[in-house]
C-alpha cells in the first residue's frame, strides 16, 4: 500500500486488519467496550509496511475481557499489568486496559499501574509520538500527539517531555536510536538534545536489553547518520570503542555502514580490531555472535589466504559465511580491493558449493572406521583424523576411503 493511500484510509477510518484482529476488537466493542490496535502496528500501516503483529488497547478491564472472551483460551500471564492474552482464530492476540503508570523507581519499569476508561491516559505515556497512535474501525483514527506528522516529517520525537520520558525508562535512548536507524529518520531537536544529556541512564540499563537495541540499529539504514551524531552515546555502551579515537571512529562507521544489513559483519568493522572484542562482549550476546565477530576480526590483520590450500586451511576452523564476511569486512575498510574481494569471494563460494573436504566430518573415513582397525578412542583417534585432513587440504592424497585408510594404517 502507498504512503498516500495509507494515509488516506487512515483518514477515511478504513485499514484492513487480519481477520483474528477484527473479530477481537468487534467483540470487546459489542460489549459496550472502545477497542483500537495500537503502537507499532498502526505505525507500520500509516507507512504502507505490512505489521509483523497486532497489540490491541481497550477501555475494558481485564475482568471484563476475560468475561468478552470466555468461550476462547484465554492467557493470563500479564494480568498484572492489565494484559490479557487470546487465541483468537488459531493467533494469540495481546488485549492490554488503558493504564497510566506510576513512579518508574528502578528507570525501566513502573512500580504500578492505574486501569483507566480513556484512550488519552493510555497514549500519554508511550514513548515516541509515532508510537502514541491508535485506530479502531469502529472509531477511526487517535493521534493526540502529532504522530502522523512526525511520520510525514520522518523524525522521532518522544511523547511530552523527552527529560521525564527518558528518565522513566532509559532504555528509550537506546530505542530513539534503535527507531531513527531502522526508519530512516531523524531525531528531533528537542529529544536529541535530551538523549546526549541523559545517556548516563543507560548505565541503569541490562547488557541484554541494550544488544537488541544495537543489534536492529546497526543494520538500519540509518546507521551511519545515528552512529556518527550520538558518537556519545555508542561509547557510553561500548565504551572500549573511545580506544579508536574520534577520526577511526567515524571511519570505522563509514565502513560499516557501506557493507550489507549483516549485524555480524558491521559490528566486526565498527570493532575494527581484535582487541576491541570486549565492547561486544559487555553487551553478553550468545557465543554464536561473540564467535562469529572474533573470527572476522582475525583476518583483518596481515595478508589473506588467496592459493586454493591457504583458503582450505582457513575454511578448516572458519565457517564459510564468516570467511565471505571477513573478505566483506577487509573491502569495506580498504584492505582489499573490490576485484580481490570479488575473486577470493566467488571461490570461496565454488568450494562451498563443490563440497570441498575442509574438516574432519567432510573425510571419507569416519572415526569409527578407525577405531574399527585397531585406534584407541580418543586423543589418538583425533591427531589421525586431523593429520588426513591436512593431507586432504594439501592435496597429497585425495579424499577418498581406500586412500585414508591406508594413510592412516601407516601412521599406526
Amino acid at each position: 500500500m502507498a504512503k498516500e493511500e495509507c494515509q488516506l484510509n487512515a483518514e477515511n477510518a478504513g485499514f484492513t486488519l487480519p481477520a483474528p484482529v477484527t473479530e477481537a476488537l468487534e467483540m470487546l466493542e459489542s460489549s459496550g467496550h472502545e477497542a483500537y490496535v495500537v503502537g507499532g502496528c498502526v505505525r507500520d500501516l500509516c507507512r504502507g509496511v505490512l505489521p509483523h503483529d497486532y497489540d490491541i488497547t481497550t477501555s475494558a478491564f481485564p475482568d471484563e475481557t476475560e468475561a468478552c472472551f470466555s468461550g476462547f483460551r484465554i492467557i493470563e500471564t500479564g494480568m498484572k499489568h492489565g494484559t490479557v492474552t487470546v487465541i483468537v482464530g488459531g493467533e494469540p492476540i495481546e488485549i492490554t486496559t488503558y493504564r497510566t503508570d506510576g513512579k518508574y523507581l528502578d528507570g525501566r519499569h513502573p512500580e504500578s499501574v492505574t486501569f483507566s476508561r480513556r484512550i488519552e491516559d493510555d497514549l500519554s505515556r508511550r514513548d515516541f509520538t509515532v508510537n502514541a497512535m491508535a485506530y479502531s474501525p469502529r472509531r477511526g483514527f487517535r493521534d493526540f500527539f502529532g504522530g502522523r506528522r512526525d511520520l510525514e516529517a520522518r523524525v522521532i520525537a518522544c511523547v511530552g517531555e523527552p527529560d521525564r520520558r527518558f528518565g522513566e525508562d532509559g532504555l528509550r535512548i537506546m530505542r530513539a536510536l534503535r527507531f531513527a536507524s531502522s526508519l530512516g529518520f531523524d531525531i528531533d531537536e528537542k529529544t536529541a538534545a535530551s538523549v546526549h544529556r541523559n545517556r548516563a541512564l543507560l548505565g541503569n540499563i541490562s547488557a541484554e536489553r541494550i544488544l537488541a537495541e544495537y543489534k536492529r540499529l546497526i543494520v538500519g539504514e540509518g546507521a551511519e547518520r545515528i552512529l556518527i551524531s550520538f558518537e556519545d552515546v555508542m561509547y557510553t555502551v561500548m565504551p572500549e570503542l573511545q580506544s579508536l579515537g574520534h577520526e577511526i571512529y567515524m571511519r570505522a562507521v563509514r565502513a560499516a555502514s557501506s557493507a550489507r544489513p549483516d549485524v555480524n559483519l558491521r559490528t566486526a568493522i565498527l570493532l575494527c580490531d581484535e582487541k576491541n572484542l570486549p565492547a561486544l562482549r559487555r553487551l553478553k550476546p550468545d557465543g554464536k555472535l561473540l564467535s562469529s565477530v572474533g573470527r572476522i576480526l582475525s583476518y583483518l590483520k596481515g595478508d589473506f589466504p588467496r592459493d586454493r590450500v591457504a583458503l582450505r586451511r582457513m575454511l578448516r576452523r572458519c565457517p564459510y559465511e564468516d570467511a565471505r564476511r571477513a573478505v566483506e569486512a577487509r573491502h569495506a575498510l580498504g584492505l582489499m580491493s573490490e576485484d580481490d574481494a570479488a575473486s577470493v569471494t566467488e571461490e570461496i563460494c565454488r568450494m562451498e558449493a563443490g563440497g570441498e573436504c575442509v574438516t574432519v566430518r567432510q573425510l571419507a573415513v569416519s572415526g569409527g572406521e578407525l577405531m574399527a582397525m585397531g585406534v584407541p578412542e580418543g586423543e589418538r583417534l583425533g591427531v589421525i583424523l586431523e593429520a588426513l585432513l591436512e593431507e586432504v587440504i594439501t592435496e597429497r592424497i585425495p579424499n577418498e576411503r581406500e586412500a585414508l585408510l591406508k594413510f592412516a594404517a601407516g601412521m599406526m
